[in-house]
């Protein structure tokens, strides 16, 4: 029975992976009536009971709205037919989609990336965990309530898909409680803690300088210029991209991305690989590790803006109730509207 907890872990990302791959197909929704007679037969109080339906996943949506564009924007409608407000909607609507799908597909690989973090010891494993399973148990629970209210409705395939949820779930809570209770030491690829260092990249650190006053003000003076230039030169025209060419701007940043990920991935292969195991081994583990540093650059990013947020607020609130009380007890503001 051991053994098999401690297989959970690997396990259990992909039946969680199956749940995520059925939902980017499938999709459910509660369906309530659009209207609700005053008559009190039977009849009348089972059309009004809220129903859950399937529908289609993302990728479902994503098509359909592409289609749609495409018929909007038909050379056989009317000339004098004005629908960019229309266009520009359902293309902000079709990026959205598109941020979801990329979003889900994040949480798939991050299923991978766990298993294999898990399987190779890898230094960071439990940080991914602590990220995979408790967002799947959240993910999960409503998706087994989905289910049960098909049932309900007499659905055949949801008989299947209640226990397959059923399952992952409680495979989910042993699997989380293993990782949380094995005190066993993860040390594999300890290398890929110091990548960014410059000792592990071949260059020594430069030797701090010390200089005149004009050197810093020198510094400030080319970093606004080299923003003037980043501002006209890139934002501007990047703006101006994503207002007019919604699609292909979309593509283009999912391409940059892709191509980014892509040489960080080969990066910390070559400064954190390990020589006695496989090289898809070290892939795997180079791209677990670039999840890894998504998720912790993340969450620090979500953290620093609501500190920000709060500060701003905090500091803007501090000014209202200063004005007021200056107002209220000496009369300045009264005082110089008389000159």
């Amino acid at each position: 029975m051991t053994q098999v907890r401690k297989k959970l872990p690997i396990l259990s990302p992909f039946f969680i992976a199956l749940v995520v791959l059925h939902s980017l197909f499938v999709d459910y929704t509660v369906q309530f009536p659009d209207f609700i007679s005053s008559e009190s037969s039977e009849t009348n109080l089972e059309t009004i009971k809220p129903k859950v339906i399937a529908e289609n996943g993302v990728i479902g949506r994503i098509s359909y709205l592409e289609s749609f564009l495409v018929e909007i924007e038909s050379k056989e409608l009317p000339i004098d037919t004005d629908l960019e407000d229309t266009k520009d909607n359902v293309k902000r609507v079709l990026i959205g989609q598109k941020l979801l799908l990329g979003l889900l597909l994040f949480y798939l690989f991050l299923t991978f990336s766990t298993a294999m973090t898990y399987m190779f010891r890898v230094w960071f494993h439990k940080s991914m965990a602590h990220v995979l399973y408790p967002v799947s148990l959240v993910v999960l629970l409503p998706k087994i309530f989905f289910q049960l209210n098909l049932m309900v409705q007499k659905d055949i395939f949801s008989y299947f898909y209640f226990l397959f949820l059923l399952c992952t779930y409680i495979f989910t809570i042993l699997a989380y409680r293993t990782i949380i209770k094995d005190k066993e030491p993860y040390e594999g690829f300890q290398s890929l803690q110091f990548s960014s260092s410059l000792e592990e990249e071949g260059r020594s650190p430069s030797q701090t300088k010390t200089g005149t006053y004009f050197v810093p003000i020198f510094h400030v003076l080319v970093i606004i210029l080299i923003g003037i230039l980043i501002g006209n030169l890139i934002y501007i025209p990047l703006f101006l991209l994503q207002k007019h060419y919604v699609s292909e701007f979309s593509y283009f940043i999912f391409f940059l991305i892709g191509l980014l990920s892509v040489f960080y991935i080969f990066n910390y292969n070559k400064v954190g690989g390990e020589s006695q195991n496989k090289n898809w081994q070290n892939l795997s583990v180079s791209f677990a590790y670039l999840q890894y540093r998504f998720l912790r650059n993340g969450f620090f990013s979500i953290f620093t803006t609501i500190l920000i947020i709060l500060f701003v607020t905090f500091l803007f609130s501090l000014l209202l109730f200063n004005i007021d009380l200056i107002q209220n007890n000496l009369g300045l503001f009264g005082k110089t509207t008389e000159f």
